[in-house]
């Protein structure tokens, strides 16, 4: 998410001594990437076999040495469709838990899991009286309509309700609150499988596999969460690209930042709308802002220094 501010990674020093060196954004993604498959050759190499220690409940399922793989998998290809790598994604999803078979469990996957409980948190995306977290308007706007040509995407319906009066914040509005989170308890998705199927209509239209993709697109737009008719817009790229972060944006809503990561990665955040308030014009940032701490002097200095982004 910090982009070209890259990122430390040299973990294994002194944590009294100066904050690691930062490396620049290609070192970072090859460092992900040999992360992520040295420990898939570890995993292999041991077998099948149970973890020698507790997991918590949000990776049932994926609690043994070779169904944890299937997750390693998974995170590759994301990470490969990050830096455009498509027929890698296309290899690692085919190692991963991605299952297409009807009827499909969208929901599959490994969750950040929350409690009360001493010495744990909260999800504290949870935000009952929609104080600080609603929806933007657009979210709307811009829904399809199911297939009685009235509905709005079912993903939006489920997701969001109408508050009887408007929220507003810092001179912005919105009628909306999110509803993808019930409890303080709820887990947050680190990855399943309705990403894993969009992932692979975004590696093959990388590829010009366009037919594979209206598949995979129609497998997640039919589906009863959506509701909606099937893709019958132009089978070229551009418009199944775009048909793909649509999906994306109503499919994993309020998960991680997906959006603005995929806007970035095809050079589409001009595409968001920048709203003027009395507090002055909002910016579209980049990059997550290093923390000052962070920014500190260190020894060696940064590869690449400390960007700072408008308005931090």
């Amino acid at each position: 998410t910090r982009y070209d501010n890259g990122i430390p990674i040299d973990v294994d020093i002194d944590p009294t001594g100066p904050p690691a060196a930062i490396v620049d954004s290609g070192v970072a993604f090859t460092h992900i990437y040999n992360l992520l498959d040295s420990a898939a050759t570890h995993l292999t190499n041991v077998g099948d076999a149970p973890f020698p220690f507790q997991m918590s409940a949000g990776y049932a399922g994926f609690d043994r040495t070779l169904t944890f793989l299937t997750f390693n998998r998974a995170l590759r290809a994301r990470v490969s469709v990050y830096r455009s790598d498509y027929a890698a994604a296309l290899t690692a999803l085919s190692a991963s838990f991605i299952n297409s078979t009807v009827p499909i469990n969208l929901g599959l996957g490994v969750y950040h899991t929350f409690s009360a409980a001493p010495g744990d948190s909260t999800n504290n995306l949870f935000d009952p009286q929609s104080r600080a977290l609603v929806a933007y308007p657009t979210l709307e706007t811009d829904a399809q309509l199911q297939i009685d040509g009235v509905t709005k995407d079912g993903r939006f319906v489920a997701k969001t309700t109408l508050l009887p009066t408007p929220h507003t914040s810092s001179g912005l509005s919105s009628d909306r609150a999110l509803n993808v989170y019930h409890g303080p308890s709820d887990p947050v998705p680190i990855i399943r499988n309705e990403e894993l199927i969009l992932l692979r209509a975004e590696a093959n239209i990388g590829l010009g596999n366009l037919a594979a993709a209206v598949t995979d697109i129609n497998l997640i737009r039919q589906n009863p969460q959506a509701n909606l008719p099937p893709y019958a817009g132009p089978v070229t790229a551009p418009a199944l690209l775009a048909e793909v972060l649509y999906n994306k944006r109503y499919s994993l809503l309020f998960e991680g930042g997906h959006r603005w990561i995929d806007l970035r990665h095809y050079g589409l955040l001009g595409t968001l709308a920048v709203e003027v308030t009395g507090s002055g014009t909002r910016h579209r940032f980049i990059r997550f802002p290093f923390p000052t701490n962070e920014c500190l002097v260190r020894t060696p200095p940064p590869a690449t220094g400390c960007v700072p982004e408008p308005g931090f």
